[in-house]
């Protein structure tokens, strides 16, 4: 008994392999894609439309609009919406030759959603692109790509993941809420082409008549996570969300404003997040989460005979969850040795964020969400 106690923990790096197996893997793209991006150069420039919500992103803006005027093979136009920014996001936008949309009221909970329903396609729009500001495309064809996918999959929520970019040590704390959140989508299990239950909002891609059809982001604006709604009304209708790893092509720098707005961002997504998915991914996840949790209790409680076997063990275990999350984010190697304590603070984000699903409220950015109508 005290054997099986020690040693089955070791049961995470099998779940780690399986939940992220699709992520082993270089991201390529099929001769399908490829012949469809070959297509892409005789679109007029208007057919698709890169939208872009912002809110005092006057700092990341130009990173992701450099990134889109470097992007080959397909042509599109730029809106960015403005939701009553307050530093110089409309002139950053204007510089680059965006068509500008302000927000002039809140409607709706969703502060992301409700400016998005702002959005009124131009005439010519066939395929919308929904890019977060902070978002960056560092490969020159990944539009294309986007564009490509959408094309070949017209009843279809086209959702990327992008790689996690971090620069400052606080950063590194995103550990397991990155983690748990790709892994519990099941998009990346053997037995999956990339389809999912989860929808990740940070880039979005569909047919703007689908869109239509399904309502659009004004039909999600009192949901907490727009995304994760938005995705469950394209499977209502018939569709799916098609998930990928944005890793080589598409990254992201998430909280760069302090410790403080990872803590908040996170607490604002974790348990709402969790109740959107189900399945093998997310019985996966939480394996992890209590593999871990167990092997640190049983190196707790180890006498010295078997002390060398639990370190052994809880070593062997933060290795592979470290491996695992270095294809999802820039995580530096010391997380094997810190990874305790980030298991610590998704904890403490866990419990914080279910706190605020029972007062029924949240905040982002300075601004109240209701949890619950």
């Amino acid at each position: 008994m005290h054997f099986v106690s020690v040693y089955w923990p070791l049961l995470a790096v099998v779940a780690e392999t399986v939940g992220g197996w699709r992520l082993l893997f270089p991201v390529g793209m099929n001769p399908h894609i490829e012949a469809a991006i070959g297509e892409l150069a005789q679109w007029d420039e208007g057919v698709v439309e890169v939208v872009i919500p912002a809110r005092n992103e006057a700092v990341s803006l130009p990173y992701l609009l450099a990134s889109l005027a470097s992007q080959e093979g397909v042509r599109f136009r730029t809106t960015v919406i403005d939701d009553r920014s307050s530093d110089a996001t409309i002139q950053v936008a204007g510089s680059f030759g965006c068509r500008v949309l302000r927000v002039q009221e809140r409607l709706g909970n969703n502060p992301k959603a409700a400016a998005l329903a702002a959005w009124t396609p131009l005439a010519s729009t066939r395929i919308v692109i929904f890019l977060d500001a902070d978002v960056k495309l560092v490969d020159s064809r990944a539009l294309s790509r986007l564009v490509a996918e959408a094309g070949l999959h017209p009843k279809d929520l086209i959702s990327v993941q992008p790689f996690h970019r971090m620069v400052r040590a606080y950063e590194q704390a995103a550990f397991f809420p990155n983690l748990i959140a790709v892994i519990a989508s099941g998009a990346f299990l053997p037995t999956r082409r990339s389809q999912s239950r989860a929808a990740f909002g940070p880039v979005l891609c569909c047919w703007v008549e689908r869109y239509r059809e399904i309502g659009g982001h004004r039909a999600v604006t009192d949901a907490i996570l727009d995304d994760q709604a938005l995705g469950a009304r394209f499977r209502d209708a018939g569709g799916s969300v098609l998930l990928m790893a944005g890793r080589g092509w598409i990254e992201f720098r998430m909280y760069p404003n302090g410790f403080a707005s990872l803590l908040e961002g996170f607490r604002k997504n974790l348990v709402t997040g969790a109740f959107s998915v189900r399945g093998v991914g997310a019985l996966v996840a939480t394996f992890i989460v209590v593999a871990e949790l167990a092997a640190a209790v049983a190196l707790a409680r180890s006498g010295w005979s078997r002390l060398p076997a639990a370190n052994a063990v809880l070593g062997i275990v933060c290795l592979a969850t470290t491996l695992t999350a270095r294809r999802i984010g820039s995580f530096r190697w010391y997380s094997v040795v810190a990874q305790l304590a980030y298991l610590v603070i998704f904890l403490w984000l866990v419990a914080s964020s279910g706190v605020d699903v029972l007062r029924g409220q949240t905040h982002w950015r300075g601004q109240t969400m209701r949890m619950r109508r």
